[in-house]
C-alpha cells in the first residue's frame, strides 16, 4: 500500500540515490556496511531514525542534507567552520 504523499520527506530518496552515485557505491555494499537489508534503499518506505543516521554516516553527508537539502557534507563543514 502506497503512503499518502505528505507522510513523505519531499526530495530525500532522491538525495540518497544522488549521493549514492555520486560518491559510485552501491546500494548493496552500503545497506551492507550499515547493517539493513538492502531493500530498505528502494524507496518504498520511510526509513527510521536509526538506519538514517547509519546512512548518514555511510555517504558522510548530515540528515539535514538528506531530509531537507541543506548543508553541506561533514568534511566542507568543517573547511568552513560549521560545526
Amino acid at each position: 500500500m502506497a503512503m499518502p504523499s505528505h507522510l513523505w520527506v519531499n526530495g530525500l530518496w532522491e538525495r540518497i540515490n544522488d549521493e549514492i552515485w555520486k560518491q559510485n557505491k552501491t546500494k548493496t555494499g552500503i545497506a551492507e556496511k550499515c547493517g539493513f537489508e538492502r531493500k530498505l534503499l528502494n524507496g518504498d518506505f520511510n526509513i527510521s531514525l536509526p538506519n538514517l543516521a547509519k546512512l548518514c554516516k555511510e555517504l558522510n553527508v548530515s540528515a539535514d542534507y538528506l531530509l531537507f537539502g541543506k548543508s553541506m557534507n561533514r568534511l566542507e563543514e568543517l573547511e568552513h567552520g560549521h560545526y
